[in-house]
């Protein structure tokens, strides 16, 4: 009989709730076994209810404390080094590369963190027009963001597939296969950080069992596939999510300006310029 080491749940509106079907799959690294939740239909309806409550939450929140609370979640990295780093070891990697994965994964986050305030500036823009008006280009984060993230054994990896959306303003469903247990340890830290309940939960599970519930689903806004998938699923998430107009991108980029556009929509405001 194999020994479990511990037994994971989902992180879901600043909870860690089990799985409403009650069923986990097995992970195994160096030889020690890992449960973690199969979640259901069920859990990703209650995710996204969580995840719109955390996306009106998050969006109160200042530029400037957005910084803030980005910064304390690498903050709260650095405190955890070592755990991060045996299980990374525990997943294959060498003493060396598990080092290097933390520190880019702490890195990118302060990245981010400098652009949670600088990013609406960068990207919106004063328009010329024929008139006495100002025409400026305003940008808004999207809403509820489903992230299907890379299998890759990487801290930094993981944090590169939810920080482009969070940045902006987006909540986010981070949903994770084979990597489920790095996934479900860095709920904890997201737990003791400053970051809004539902602004980021972590759910863990097969994604070809809900593939069809999470790309018919109205409320989720975008759906950003990390992880390569058989064309087959493309083409369906493609014609289901085309029923709700919810935005899909398959690989987008994870760093620089570039990756935050995915997950902004752009308002036009007209204003008469006065003299």
């Amino acid at each position: 009989m194999n020994e479990i080491k511990k037994t994971y749940k989902n992180y879901v509106g600043g909870k860690y709730v089990r799985s409403e079907s009650g069923k986990t799959f097995r992970i195994e690294l160096k030889n020690e076994f890992y449960e973690v939740p199969l979640t259901s239909r069920k859990d990703i309806r209650d995710a996204v209810v969580a995840a719109k409550k955390g996306h009106t939450a998050w969006q109160k929140l200042s530029p400037y404390n957005k910084t803030q609370v980005l910064y304390r979640l690498s903050e709260m990295l650095e405190g955890n080094f070592e755990t991060y780093q045996q299980l990374l070891q525990d997943a294959g990697l060498t003493k060396a590369k598990a080092k290097e994965d933390i520190h880019k994964a702490v890195d990118s986050i302060i990245w981010y963190a400098g652009m949670a305030d600088k990013w609406e500036q960068m990207t919106g823009n004063l328009n010329p027009v024929a008139g006495d008006f100002f025409n400026i280009s305003h940008q808004e984060s999207l809403g509820v963001v489903f992230t299907l993230n890379s299998n890759t054994q990487s801290l930094n990896s993981l944090l590169l597939n939810m920080l482009p959306a969070l940045t902006v303003g987006c909540s986010v469903i981070s949903f994770n296969e084979e990597n489920s247990v790095l996934a479900l340890k860095l709920a904890e830290d997201i737990n003791n950080s400053d970051l809004p309940g539902g602004a980021l939960n972590i759910l863990s599970g097969k994604f070809e069992l809900l593939i069809e519930d999470i790309s018919n689903h109205v409320e989720i806004t975008a759906m950003a596939i990390y992880k390569e998938i058989h064309n087959d699923q493309k083409t369906m998430i493609k014609e289901n999510a085309s029923k709700s107009l919810k935005r899909i991108f398959i690989n987008p980029p994870t760093m620089g300006l570039e990756a935050l556009f995915p997950f902004i929509e752009t308002k036009t405001v007209w204003h008469p310029k006065g003299r």
